[in-house]
């Protein structure tokens, strides 16, 4: 677009490019280590490999946990 008005050549590539990291998104596959956190009364813990945060209950009020 040599005047910014959108009038610039069509591309030329193959279209065969990798992409920048799109179609994954949330927290899946997240580092095994980290914590889990009550959002209602900030308990954390450590967080259990192969246990997700939100199948947990909080040892101190009983709500669902979060990732940190």
């Amino acid at each position: 677009m040599p005047r910014g008005d959108g009038t610039g050549p069509t591309g030329q590539g193959t279209g065969t490019g990798r992409g920048r990291g799109r179609g994954r998104s949330g927290n899946f596959g997240a580092d095994p280590g980290g914590h889990c956190i009550c959002a209602k009364c900030g308990e954390r813990v450590t967080h259990q490999l192969g246990k997700a945060c939100f199948e947990m209950n909080c040892p101190k009020c009983g709500a669902k946990m979060t990732r940190e």
